[in-house]
């Protein structure tokens, strides 16, 4: 009896061994693409409203990761990639920044996307009784003992297209002493929003807030033209070059659009 019961002990466990060796892994587990690491995106501020519009839109049709988004100013994004920051994509408020980076052999191509304008805001409210006139009368009904937010031309676009604006107007000396000067352009927005400054911004900037009302919109021959290009890096992902390309299609148009920015008749 007793050696019987071995024998069925014997079997079963050989059975079970078997079973257990037969088992396949499941597809599933091998074929789901969890290792696809989210592709990094340093980026004007003022691009902020615009690109994660954008970001979701990809990623949600593609079945990829959301972009990781980094904002800040221009010359600060480009200084960091520069540095060895890892980023995929980089799209700058002024081309001067990604030519920094070409020549350090950092950019795979680049291309420019789309474009904007400088304009002067107010918060909602606070518009001066009589028409704005961009001269020194203008602005000093407009300021009354105010500062003036300004993005800081050093590092920011913006700060620089203001800088052309007030220069070659001639208002440069008379306004200097009255700049609050914000690191990005979206900090200069804040302060209008939040401090209740008149604000140097780009156009898409003013689409994105319920808080201020555009005063002046800058001609382009004062401020120099508003070109967002954007470059692929040499250590980009393949996703990278995807959403790279989806950024210059069609089907983009219409959230840049949405968002105060004009695409590239070329593109």
């Amino acid at each position: 009896m007793v050696s019987i019961i071995n024998w069925r002990g014997l079997i079963l466990y050989s059975l079970i061994g078997l079973a257990s060796l037969s088992v396949p892994t499941p597809v599933f587990a091998q074929s789901q693409d969890h290792t696809s690491k989210p592709i990094i995106v340093f980026a004007a501020s003022s691009l902020t409203t615009a690109l994660k519009e954008h970001a979701s839109k990809w990623a949600n049709e593609q079945g990829k990761p959301k972009p990781r988004l980094s904002f800040g100013a221009s010359a600060s994004m480009a200084r960091q990639i520069q540095a060895g920051a890892p980023a995929d994509i980089y799209i700058s408020a002024n081309p001067k920044w990604t030519a920094l980076l070409e020549t350090n052999d950092t950019v795979q191509k680049q291309v420019d996307t789309v474009s904007n304008q400088l304009v002067l805001v107010a918060p909602i409210g606070d518009k001066p009784l009589l028409p704005f006139t961009a001269d020194t009368a203008g602005f000093d009904r407009l300021l009354q003992g105010r500062r003036i937010a300004v993005a800081d031309p050093r590092t920011a676009p913006a700060g620089a297209y203001a800088l052309n604006f007030l220069q070659k107007t001639g208002l440069w000396e008379s306004i200097k002493n009255r700049i609050a000067y914000a690191h990005n352009v979206r900090q200069a927005l804040r302060l209008a929003e939040q401090g209740g400054l008149p604000a140097f911004v780009y156009n898409s900037d003013a689409t994105a807030s319920r808080q201020v009302e555009i005063l002046y919109q800058v001609p382009k021959s004062l401020s120099g033209d508003i070109l967002y290009q954007t470059a692929l890096l040499k250590s980009a992902s393949q996703d990278a070059a995807n959403f790279f390309g989806y950024l210059q299609t069609e089907a983009a148009t219409d959230i840049w659009e949405k968002h105060g920015f004009h695409k590239i008749a070329s593109n």
